[in-house]
């Protein structure tokens, strides 16, 4: 594969020549962390709009799950909704339900069920209009198997929730998470459920990229409950594939990086920019990365990955793109067909491209390396061994984007991107595709189809009951 891998990038080369407070300190996570709840794995994903919401957690017993909702905290006047059960891979039963119809600016409060299990009652409060604000980190590494620390499931939850709370002090009206992959770090259900065990994860709309850890193993695949995944790409990762939703004024594109299939993913973003037709702001998120360029021997594949979802980007008139991988923390200038067009600045007015954004890594951040490869598309960098994330602040006109260190109130870096118009500065390419364009799409498909039989191969090595027909649609 690595032979085969070199050949696309050779000939890849010859065509790019030119919430609610829940304060826990460390002494009193031991009983969150044996609460039923987290053995359950109650978690709330987005939905498709703010209308929605998408429900998932474990059962050991086969029934039917409910999600009963209502404005009022006993529950009364309660609208039950139903859902449906697949078979997770260690053991039991997922529980997926979607609830719908939900109001503007309302809390709810909500209660999940299935046999054998009743959850807690948890609230959550919908936003209204184009304004709204998000957090954004990646890398959390959940980790089950850490030969030095028997207790790192519950050491690496709790440093998980610690940062949510830190952010939420910052900004109690944050109403999402962006998660821009590796929530764990071999793939295990376990890791997936320990996720969850923060009380944060019920009351905050939660938003996963696959990155190349959750495809370590099967798991993500059955813990996910994510709207509007591509079901027409016919090359995809065993695990999911790429999904869209909506939120105020921005469409929200979350990519699986892992499937070179550059095919399927600009169709997919074509179609998604199709059913939204008004939205203003265009955020893509997905797990590698393309331009810190801080670890040498992976600048080859990095090259590869510019050449895939760059010209997405461009085509689309993508605004912020949110990374991880590097575990780096980068911030690229205002870039166009892989050149700055524009520095990065404290606030720019309809900028002419899209801006690259890694926040370090949550679980294991790395400042050990200051080779600083790929200088010319950075506008911001920041070598740290702590924590950090992103707080985005959505408007009808501009996002205001702060990072933050864990513990730490002053911002380490603070941009807006304002626009004056749908479009602002970006060409209206009329959704066109070059030559070179078209050749590393095909390539791409071509590498996915090779790179899918390996993953196939190494889960059914692994023991995990997986079909050649979950890759291949």
């Amino acid at each position: 594969m690595k032979k085969f891998l070199s050949v696309i990038l050779a000939v890849t080369l010859v065509f790019t020549l030119s919430v609610p407070s829940f304060a826990v300190s460390n002494d009193d996570w031991s009983k969150v962390w044996k609460s039923q709840d987290s053995e359950a794995g109650v978690i709330m994903f987005i939905g498709s709009n703010e209308s929605e919401r998408n429900f998932s957690w474990y059962s050991e017993t086969e029934s039917e799950p409910t999600v009963t909702i209502s404005v009022k905290k006993d529950l009364s006047g309660a609208q039950t909704f139903k859902g449906a059960q697949v078979k997770a891979i260690e053991s039991g039963f997922s529980n997926k339900v979607t609830v719908t119809g939900l109001k503007e600016n309302t809390t709810y409060y909500y209660q999940c069920e299935s046999a054998g299990f009743k959850s807690e009652v948890y609230s959550f409060k919908t936003d209204g209009g184009a304004e709204f604000s998000a957090m954004y980190a990646t890398d959390i590494h959940i980790t089950a198997i850490d030969d030095a620390n028997e207790n790192s499931l519950s050491d690496t939850s709790y440093r998980f929730h610690e940062t949510l709370e830190d952010a939420l002090k910052k900004n109690k009206n944050i109403s999402l998470l962006l998660s821009a992959g590796d929530q764990a770090t071999e793939g295990l259900e376990s890791e997936y459920k320990a996720f969850t065990s923060s009380p944060l994860t019920k009351s905050i709309s939660i938003a996963t990229s696959m990155g190349n850890h959750d495809r370590k193993g099967a798991a993500y695949k059955v813990f996910k409950n994510v709207p509007n995944e591509d079901t027409e790409a016919s090359i995809r990762s065993y695990n999911g594939t790429d999904y869209w939703f909506t939120k105020g004024e921005a469409l929200f594109l979350v990519m699986d990086s892992n499937s070179g299939n550059a095919m399927a993913h600009a169709d997919f973003v074509k179609r998604a920019i199709k059913a939204n037709p008004d939205v203003k702001w265009k955020v893509m998120m997905f797990h590698h990365d393309l331009y810190s360029g801080r670890i040498e021997h992976r600048e080859s594949e990095n090259n590869l990955l510019r050449t895939i979802w760059g010209p997405i980007a461009d085509e689309f008139g993508i605004d912020l793109v949110l990374l991880g991988h590097s575990h780096y923390y980068t911030i690229t200038d205002v870039l166009y067909k892989n050149v700055r067009v524009e520095e990065l600045q404290s606030e720019m007015v309809d900028p002419k491209g899209t801006i690259y954004a890694v926040s370090c890594s949550l679980g294991r951040p790395r400042d050990d390396d200051d080779l600083g490869l790929n200088e010319e598309w950075i506008g911001a960098e920041y070598l740290t061994d702590t924590a950090t994330y992103f707080i985005l602040d959505f408007k009808e006109d501009s996002i205001t984007v702060n990072s933050y260190e864990l513990g730490e109130d002053v911002p380490i870096n603070t941009f807006t991107i304002k626009k004056t118009s749908q479009n602002g500065g970006h060409e209206d390419t009329g959704f066109f595709t070059s030559i070179k364009d078209g050749v590393v799409r095909f390539l791409g498909a071509v590498y996915t189809i090779f790179n899918n039989f390996n993953s196939y191969d190494d889960l059914k090595e692994h023991g995990y009951n997986v079909e050649l027909s979950d890759f291949f649609g």
